[in-house]
């Protein structure tokens, strides 16, 4: 399998870099594939051994988000953290033509794709979409809300973070230390921290109303939802359960981030949901 190619593109006035996988065939669509907000995150970090798998039948796109990866270091302070990012992943969508794709997404990524997606005018060209331990925003445990907020800096801190999300696995010690040279990119850090900044005085936001915006979607979504998974409170997909027809839930045996430790498992998940553009749990 050839391995991704990187690239870099102007989205939305924002250098932006991406990685790409093509079938040796005719491809049977475009995928596009979200990654998680973890400090250290990326594209080729949460995808690189999805991609080769995904790409024998797709053209797959793996974009690193804004302040993330090789990507501008921009966040804004005054709207949530998804909606820009929202923004640019349309933008980029656009300046590669792409005007119909399935996309996936894992933890932010996917929670980024479901608030996307809760509107029957979405920004972005999604035929269908998967989340991937994404709930939309809430339902984090305590565990997942403590201990994926702080980060010392460190080497072996981020060890300890990609071992809450995953199993042992083949490249584990590769993914720590591509995350951590992420961490020491300019601005990383501050992109990743800066949903955390609040006025000391000012009141905090009112009650979201999430999932009731997620009745609005036209465009069939997969939840999974991990059953070992304990960032997440246990159950959560219930939540997200018959909301609408257009929305299912499915469990899997993993940890939160099943696309580093089980390739295999999520490639083929996300290629039977995309040929058939919905499924069962």
């Amino acid at each position: 399998m050839t391995p991704p190619r990187t690239h870099t593109i102007n989205a939305g006035g924002f250098t932006t870099r991406y990685w790409e996988s093509t079938p040796p065939g005719q491809p049977e669509g475009t995928v596009v594939l979200v990654h998680d907000g973890a400090f250290g995150g990326d594209a080729i970090g949460s995808w690189s051994r999805v991609m080769p798998l995904l790409a024998q039948h797709y053209r797959v796109l793996a974009p690193d988000l804004l302040g993330y990866g090789d990507t501008d270091k921009v966040v804004y302070l005054d709207r949530s953290p998804y909606s820009f990012r929202t923004a640019h992943l349309a933008a980029f969508c656009a300046a590669l033509d792409v005007d119909a794709a399935h996309f996936a997404g894992q933890s932010f990524g996917g929670s980024l794709l479901l608030r996307a997606l809760a509107t029957p005018t979405p920004a972005l060209p999604a035929l269908s979409a998967v989340s991937i331990c994404g709930t939309g925003g809430p339902w984090r445990s305590t565990k997942g809300t403590t201990e994926l907020g702080r980060f010392d800096g460190t080497e072996e801190d981020v060890r300890r973070l990609v071992a809450l999300m995953t199993d042992e696995y083949p490249g584990f010690d590769d993914t720590v230390k591509m995350r951590y040279a992420n961490t020491r990119k300019p601005g990383h850090v501050q992109a990743c921290m800066a949903p955390r900044l609040q006025h000391p005085t000012l009141p905090k936001p009112g009650p979201d109303t999430w999932p009731a915006p997620l009745r609005d979607t036209t465009v069939p979504i997969l939840v999974v939802e991990a059953t070992r998974d304990d960032l997440l409170e246990p159950d959560w997909g219930r939540h997200l359960e018959n909301l609408t027809p257009h929305v299912h839930v499915r469990r899997m045996d993993a940890r939160h981030a099943p696309n580093l430790d089980q390739p295999e498992a999520v490639a083929t998940l996300l290629h039977t949901f995309f040929s058939r553009g919905r499924t069962t749990p």
